[in-house]
């Protein structure tokens, strides 16, 4: 832009011309008969140049350029014009005034230069030559007033006393007259202490304007501005980078990276397990349910929370792909929905059942309550009188336990091997609920039915729903986002969990950049929709 804008603009053409000054030059006869000495001196050469500058620009010279100007140009010229474009520089080695001119015309500017350093020089001689001129002045009021005396003397009769005083008076009249000869001759011989050395050529390239010299210049201005946001935003970007910044900050180890696929969010693929089963979501979750199955050969991992530090950083939909995921390997799942404030597996999902965890609870709530009630609890000793005595009688036995429920039937079961328990109706005080003793009974029955156990759980950083969730858990993946997450907020997440001496088996970072439609240098199992890709793969 910047190229075309100066490239349009109007040329302007520069040229100039050099004059020579000269104070006190011997050459110059009566160099000092105008009264007029200067001291160029080291200390004093810099204001005489200043002076002789302030001169050349000066009022008088602009008005005879004008005047010269208006007489050899066929347009003329304006004093005003003059003033715009005349300039003078000094060169204090050399005592050289440059003249020079500036105008949209070469021929112009040329004219009004060499025009300028020609009135300047005829001002300096005007100066130089003014207190010879009034002497010469004088003298010729002296020679008049003498040849009046000489003819009024001559008309008298002779006598000696007359043609002596006559005589006197034609030798004044001769010794001024030569005196007023010199003087003649040394204001003809004067130049103003001042010499033009160069004259003012027509230019052919124009000063300005530059469009290669100001396009670099903007180029140059535009990268400098552009680093200085990147480094700005760089500074005020609070959100995290990669996942080696999220390793550094947590300590723990990254079990899978899910990339960010536009594909997909596209297309509204809510599981990607299911519905895109070859794709890079898909491949990166099972690669996620590998780093978990080998987790388990240490310490068994049957029932894993999925977390996250704030809400969006995708916890909900690693969920169910990882269920889903589980499921294909043919584990019996079972995927809760323990999100009872802003439930959103059940989106994914497309589940239709109303009933979900919070009745499940209640129910096993109300079945340990019936328990406690039909006998199952040890019942306090009678008194039975055979004698004067109290013989205490051994408690009866504990009445047969009631129906247990059947968990599997409140889940809605559509996908081989996984089942899915909605949160169910909203409750007052959902961290109450999760966290009672009931639930801990929820996840030992459910463990009797399921083979792994996938919880969607509330972040958190806004709640402590997943805190008390975790105490029922074998362990808790964490979920984060890159390029959305705060770092202090992933931190300070990470830090909860520990606290609450929850094993907290590692990260899960989410929307990881693609490398040119490959995730890690390969596409996945699938075939690319890009004929020369997909050779390419064939290939390897």
């Amino acid at each position: 832009m910047a190229y075309f804008v100066t490239n349009s603009e109007q040329k302007l053409y520069s040229t100039s011309a050099e004059v020579l000054l000269r104070p006190n030059d011997p050459n110059e006869r009566l160099g000092s008969s105008s009264g007029i000495f200067y001291d160029i001196s080291a200390s004093s050469s810099v204001r005489y140049l200043t002076a002789q500058a302030s001169i050349a620009m000066g009022p008088a010279v602009r008005k005879a350029v004008a005047a010269k100007l208006e007489t050899t140009s066929a347009d003329g010229i304006s004093i005003g014009e003059v003033g715009g474009s005349l300039g003078v520089s000094t060169s204090s080695d050399a005592n050289i005034l440059i003249v020079s001119a500036v105008s949209t015309d070469p021929e112009r500017a040329a004219l009004i230069a060499n025009a300028a350093s020609a009135a300047y020089i005829e001002n300096r001689r005007a100066a130089s030559v003014e207190g010879l001129q009034r002497a010469i002045d004088d003298l010729d009021e002296n020679l008049g007033l003498l040849n009046a005396e000489i003819v009024r003397l001559s008309s008298k009769s002779a006598s000696p006393a007359t043609d002596a005083v006559l005589g006197t008076a034609r030798s004044q009249l001769q010794i001024l007259s030569e005196k007023r000869q010199g003087l003649a001759i040394d204001v003809n011989l004067k130049k103003g202490e001042a010499e033009q050395i160069s004259v003012a050529g027509i230019p052919s390239v124009p000063i300005s304007p530059k469009p290669l010299r100001t396009s670099l210049l903007a180029l140059f201005a535009t990268l400098m501005f552009v680093v200085g946001l990147i480094l700005l935003k760089d500074r005020l970007d609070v959100r995290l980078r990669d996942r080696h910044e999220a390793e550094n900050l947590t300590g723990l180890t990254t079990l899978a990276e899910l990339p960010l696929d536009k594909t997909l969010v596209k297309a509204g693929v809510g599981v990607s397990a299911i519905d895109d089963s070859q794709g890079l979501i898909a491949e990166s979750v099972r690669s996620l349910r590998v780093s978990l199955r080998f987790l388990a050969l240490d310490q068994p991992c049957k029932s894993i929370l999925i977390t996250s530090a704030v809400p969006g950083d995708g916890k909900s939909t690693l969920a169910i792909n990882l269920a889903a995921s589980y499921a294909e390997a043919g584990a019996r799942t079972l995927l809760v929905s323990a999100d009872l404030r802003r439930p959103h597996v059940e989106k994914l999902a497309k589940t239709s059942t109303k009933a979900g965890l919070v009745e499940t609870l209640t129910a096993l709530a109300y079945q340990a309550e019936q328990d406690r009630k039909s006998g199952l609890l040890p019942r306090q000793p009678t008194r039975q009188r055979k004698t004067d005595e109290f013989v205490a009688v051994a408690p009866s036995p504990l009445a047969p336990p009631s129906p247990r429920i059947e968990i599997v039937g409140l889940c809605e079961h559509e996908v081989e091997n996984l089942w899915v328990l909605p949160a169910g109706q909203p409750v007052a005080s959902p961290v109450e609920i999760l966290g009672s003793p009931v639930m801990k009974d929820f996840f030992q029955l459910a463990g009797e039915t399921f083979d792994m156990i996938i919880v969607d759980s509330p972040p958190v950083i806004p709640v402590s729903d997943s805190l008390v969730l975790s105490q029922f858990v074998d362990g808790v993946v964490f979920v984060t986002s890159v390029r959305k997450t705060p770092r202090q907020l992933l931190e300070r997440g990470v830090q909860l969990l520990s606290s609450s001496s929850t094993r907290v088996l590692g990260l899960v970072v989410n929307r990881t950049p693609t490398v040119g439609g490959y995730y890690g240098g390969y596409q996945g199992y699938g075939e690319t929709t890009n004929p020369r890709r997909r050779d390419r793969v064939r290939g390897r």
